[in-house]
């Protein structure tokens, strides 16, 4: 009798131990789903921030909105859409005596959520 009561002691214990492991893997499974949507969202942040900052030095540089590839737009406002996220260029332009100032903003979102948005100002003197 008493063997009988061992082994449905090491069967319910063996029972415990699988159910533990199941659960344990479960949650391995969730988190590293989680993880590798939280890496694919980063790669794409950070191909969207490295696109932005080059075209900030374009439009320092002198470069007009709309000579940027992928861009279309109207006069203050310019978008385009790539891989997973979308940039946007707005412009404001104050015109002075002495010269015209330039601001731009583009702006880097993923679908609803803005990522960031790079500040860029050029200053063009007056002809004389």
């Amino acid at each position: 009798m008493k063997s009988h009561n061992r082994s449905n002691a090491l069967l319910v214990e063996l029972l415990i131990v699988v159910m533990f492991f199941m659960l344990s893997s479960t949650v391995l499974l969730r988190v590293f789903a989680a993880s590798r949507t939280l890496s694919d969202k980063a790669a794409v942040s950070t191909r969207a921030l490295n696109r932005a900052q080059n075209i900030a030095e374009m439009l320092y540089s002198g470069k007009e909105p709309d000579e940027l590839d992928g861009f279309s737009g109207e006069n203050d406002f310019w978008s385009a859409e790539f891989e997973g996220y979308s940039l946007c260029v707005s412009v404001s332009e104050e015109i002075t005596d002495a010269g015209s100032l330039r601001n731009y903003a583009v702006s880097g979102t993923i679908g609803a959520e803005t990522l960031f948005t790079l500040p860029v100002a050029r200053y063009t003197e007056a002809e004389p």
